[in-house]
């Protein structure tokens, strides 16, 4: 095999052309390269039995103080050049639009969050204190709905004082003085207690005691109450005026309806007596002086027929003979219609009066009745408990 030729190095071309030549070493020691035109040393071969330099030391001199061996048209062709740090290039980021989106919606979710925040805390404290101030105006108001209640309840006070003051004086003609009070339903009409619900249309109650507005609400229904009833007083006297008119004329003087017709017996033959209603009544205009007739003459109750007797003087009693009946008697025990109204009417006058002026207990302490306040005397509490109301 042949042998390769190794390639002939020529260090003159490796050390540079137009070189000065190489002195020869003295003592061993290699002499320096002498410096080229180009400004780059030379390197000598090492001598024969010379030691190599240690890797990594510079061989020959160091450049000269004051040049530079940095290329100033390329800075970085030096051969420090390739150990520097290069520039920070700069790069490109790229970010998704989504990511833009969603950031921009975060964005003005917080935003949103934040005014809706701040719009909370403005609100709040508007609401404190337009409530303050809601809340002056609304018990200032409930001051002037009470002052103006107060008001209404004393005139209903009076409306009720003058229909007890009229009902007493016409139950007193009527049972009394013996006389229908003709003006009294006219009078009655004309009157109404102006006090119902409506009046608490609008009122503003926070300021009212709880007991003040459960009496005024009590003192509203009872004034209801007793208008119904002054209205059915009123139906009452209208009605029977006429009736009550003749019955108060005919007790000025006696009048005989009924006779008792005796000398009659049943199958069993005993004698019995029969009440009979006359055909034409007898008037007489003094109690005291009473003329009869010598015979009497009826209606038979039973057969509805025409009856006649003589009027009994003396005598047995098993003859047919007649005698009148006490007029009085026959009212006390079956009591006519018009007596009957008359008294249904005394009745209703009385309960308007108790319900107005109250009930007192009798003297002495009486466990039975006791003594009730009437409508004007609630109508003076509660004007005055109104009136206090702040």
């Amino acid at each position: 095999m042949a042998e390769e030729k190794k390639p002939k190095i020529d260090l003159k071309a490796r050390l540079g052309k137009g070189a000065g030549g190489v002195a020869p070493p003295v003592g061993g020691i290699p002499a320096p390269p002498l410096s080229s035109s180009s400004g780059v040393g030379s390197v000598a071969p090492p001598a024969p039995g010379a030691l190599p330099p240690p890797p990594g030391m510079p061989v020959g001199p160091p450049p000269a103080f004051g040049k530079s061996s940095v290329d100033p048209a390329n800075p970085y062709s030096s051969p420090g050049a390739t150990s520097r740090a290069q520039p920070p290039q700069p790069q490109r980021i790229e970010v998704d639009e989504l990511t833009v989106q969603e950031a921009r919606r975060g964005a003005r979710k917080q935003g949103l969050l934040a005014g809706l925040v701040v719009a909370g805390v403005v609100g709040a404290i508007g609401y404190i204190a337009g409530g303050a101030l809601e809340t002056s105006k609304g018990r200032q108001k409930s001051v002037n709905d009470a002052k103006s209640l107060a008001s209404d309840v004393t005139k209903s006070r009076d409306q009720l004082k003058t229909i007890a003051d009229k009902i007493d004086a016409g139950r007193s003609s009527l049972f009394k003085d013996k006389k229908f009070p003709e003006g009294l339903a006219k009078e009655l009409s004309a009157i109404n207690v102006d006090f119902d619900g409506n009046k608490l249309a609008g009122v503003r109650f926070s300021g009212f005691p709880q007991e003040t507005t459960s009496t005024l609400i009590e003192y509203i229904t009872q004034v209801q109450a007793l208008n119904d009833r002054k209205s059915a007083v009123v139906g009452l006297l209208q009605r029977l005026q006429k009736p009550i008119l003749e019955q108060l004329a005919s007790g000025q003087k006696t009048s005989i309806n009924f006779v008792v017709f005796f000398g009659k017996q049943d199958p069993a033959k005993n004698p019995f007596a029969m009440l009979a209603q006359l055909q034409k009544p007898i008037e007489a205009a003094n109690p005291s002086a009473i003329a009869l007739p010598a015979e009497f003459t009826a209606t038979d109750p039973i057969t509805r027929q025409s009856i006649s007797a003589p009027k009994y003087a003396t005598g047995n009693l098993d003859k047919p003979s007649a005698v009148y009946v006490l007029p009085k008697s026959i009212e006390a025990a079956c009591p006519s219609e018009t007596a009957g109204s008359i008294a249904q009417l005394g009745s209703q006058l009385g309960r308007v009066l108790n319900d107005i002026r109250g009930e007192q207990a009798a003297p002495g302490g009486d466990v039975v009745t006791e003594s009730k306040p009437g409508l004007t005397d609630r109508a003076d509490k509660l004007a005055a408990s109104l009136i206090r109301v702040q």
